[in-house]
């Protein structure tokens, strides 16, 4: 035996950026860091887009946030996967990460969750032209798709806050009410519109 493959360090799933540990019909993803570049979930969303219908997900999230792509690529997996998708949130889930959370079907909060929606944030390169461009697409393209991931779960006018700069923060109690439907008593003209793409079907 060659000795040089002895001294190799071994490796384990949970060595890989994304640990992903299926076992029968149930696999658990642990996205529990920054949300980093599209490449890194290409194995989570290639189970969720071929999952069978008797599957069930977990999606561990304790997250600051990130890549708004990686987002999108993952909501658009969760969204046609077959499976049941579920997302266990605790410590701080922000950013990226609630819109991952509420694209799932059913969201499991851990006590002391801290929940933070707010615009999105980066930066655009180019000759001036090129950057006014890319920045009025950025920002028309991201407010639609804003309105659209957290329709039903904030108001009409909580979204129009969010994208002129404030920041959201929930703890347990907020979002297990708002996922449930349960926290609205204001005037009805304002009242978040059901939305199954909003708002998970449930709380575990």
């Amino acid at each position: 035996m060659d000795i040089t493959e002895l001294l190799k360090p071994k490796t384990t799933v949970w060595d890989n950026y994304l640990p992903i540990i299926s076992d029968k019909n149930n696999t658990i993803a642990y996205l529990t860091d920054s949300i980093e570049a599209p490449s890194e979930y290409n194995e989570l969303c290639f189970k969720l887009k071929t999952a069978s219908p008797a599957e069930v997900f977990t999606l561990v999230l304790n997250t600051p946030g990130g890549y708004i792509d990686s987002a999108m690529m993952l909501v658009d997996a969760i969204k046609s996967s077959k499976a049941k998708v579920i997302a266990e949130i605790s410590g701080t889930v922000a950013s990226a990460g609630t819109v991952i959370t509420l694209a799932c079907d059913e969201v499991k909060v851990a006590p002391h969750t801290a929940f933070m929606i707010h615009n999105y944030s980066g930066s655009v390169v180019g000759k001036g032209h090129e950057m006014k461009a890319h920045q009025e697409f950025i920002d028309k393209n991201l407010n639609i798709s804003f309105k659209q991931f957290y329709n039903g779960f904030l108001t009409e006018k909580e979204m129009d806050q969010v994208i002129d700069g404030r920041d959201m923060w929930m703890n347990k109690e907020e979002v297990e009410a708002r996922i449930a439907g349960t926290w609205w008593s204001g005037d009805d003209e304002e009242a978040p519109k059901k939305s199954k793409r909003g708002r998970p079907k449930k709380i575990l």
